[in-house]
């Protein structure tokens, strides 16, 4: 079956034009000029951009437990969310599955994490609307969870892997007390606890953990990522191990050290969208601004990522385009998938449709020439 989607507002090779989508089974077969096809979807001004590839997204947690203790089942949580990353123009989803085998954080303890990959992969295979994969976040001292992450790898359950250190005294934790804070406060524990997991954490040998992992992962043709990197030496490290991304930088220092050395930065829609970052961190549009953000991801919120690029025109005049690139053909290309990131012919038909007639929203999804998501009354193909 072919389908052809006309716009004035098609974002083709860095710029919107003028043109029609020639739609055949799962890829476009055709950029062609404006109205140069008798009978086509006219999509009026709408804009058309490629979907979304979001390398970073924990959203899963929330729609299992939305409150503490109030879990509902895995095999709903994951159909739920499906349809919300279709609503939210996300066609390729990494789903950020943690693995802590000390269990501190509630839900990324080993077998917990392992379980959701399954049902994750299985679900994908079978019926899910959108590119679920996983990208697994690996805390560097939880040895027990290794043999387990290895296994998945080499199952092809798990397509990025991203190395955390979430001590107190680094990364996004300054201080205990910092640390503290949050813990407590996210997690029931006490803090006898919190003593007996700091000792067991100190113990372990984080530099022979990391590197087993890490070189395992790259052998397998897994991108590896950092994750709240906050100095030139963390990252010195991590790049001779192979890294070649890294995630929510902490400062503009540290963003800037990794575009030096060749690692590219990726940030939360979220904190381009609320103006600034959730936990007190740089705000994104500042690393935009300065050229050491490549890439945005959901975070925590799905539909941050629609709204990022226009956030980022009204804040610091970044065109469109570029905007899009940001959540799409950037991470795209970081991740390796070559078949998709933009319109273009021989790629796969990712494709979001954008009203913009009163505030931005996504009223089209096609996944590999399929519409995955319909918000236009009275449409059909």
């Amino acid at each position: 079956m072919q389908t052809i989607l006309r716009s004035t507002n098609v974002l083709v090779d860095d710029a919107f034009i003028r043109a029609d989508i020639v739609i055949q089974g799962d890829k476009i077969t055709a950029i062609k000029p404006y109205q140069s096809v008798d009978v086509a979807i006219d999509l009026g001004d709408r804009r058309v951009v490629a979907g979304f590839v979001d390398l970073h997204g924990d959203a899963i947690e929330k729609e299992i437990e939305p409150r503490p203790g109030a879990r509902f089942p895995t095999v709903m949580a994951v159909v739920e969310l499906d349809k919300k990353l279709s609503m939210s123009g996300i066609t390729t989803m990494f789903h950020a599955i943690g693995f802590n085998d000390e269990e501190l954080r509630k839900g990324r303890g080993t077998e917990q994490s392992k379980s959701l990959i399954h049902e994750i992969y299985e679900a994908n295979r079978e019926h899910l609307g959108v590119d679920n994969l996983i990208h697994a976040r690996f805390e560097i001292t939880s040895e027990s969870s290794i043999s387990t992450v290895k296994s998945l790898i080499k199952e092809r359950k798990i397509n990025m892997l991203s190395i955390m250190d979430h001590s107190p005294g680094q990364g996004q934790f300054k201080t205990l007390e910092a640390w503290k804070n949050y813990f407590l406060k996210t997690y029931t524990i006490n803090e006898e606890e919190v003593e007996q997991y700091l000792a067991d954490k100190n113990a372990k040998d984080k530099n022979s953990i990391v590197q087993d992992l890490v070189t395992f992962a790259i052998n397998h043709h897994l991108p590896v990522l950092s994750h709240d990197d906050d100095c030139l030496e963390k990252l010195t490290v991590l790049k001779a191990l192979g890294v070649t991304f890294s995630e929510f930088p902490l400062s503009h220092d540290v963003a800037k050290n990794a575009k030096e050395m060749g690692i590219k930065t990726g940030m939360g829609a979220p904190n381009v969208v609320r103006g600034g970052s959730q936990s007190g961190n740089i705000a994104a549009r500042e690393l935009i601004q300065e050229g050491v953000c490549d890439y945005l991801c959901s975070d925590y919120h799905p539909a941050s990522m629609l709204l990022s690029p226009y956030r980022l025109k009204e804040d610091i005049g970044l065109p469109l385009e570029k905007g899009f690139a940001m959540i799409s053909q950037t991470p795209a290309a970081l991740a390796g998938l070559s078949d998709r990131g933009e319109l273009k012919e021989g790629l796969l038909a990712d494709i979001v449709v954008i009203d913009e007639s009163h505030f931005p929203k996504v009223v089209l999804t096609f996944k590999e020439g399929e519409i995955v998501y319909n918000g236009i009354r009275g449409f059909s193909l």
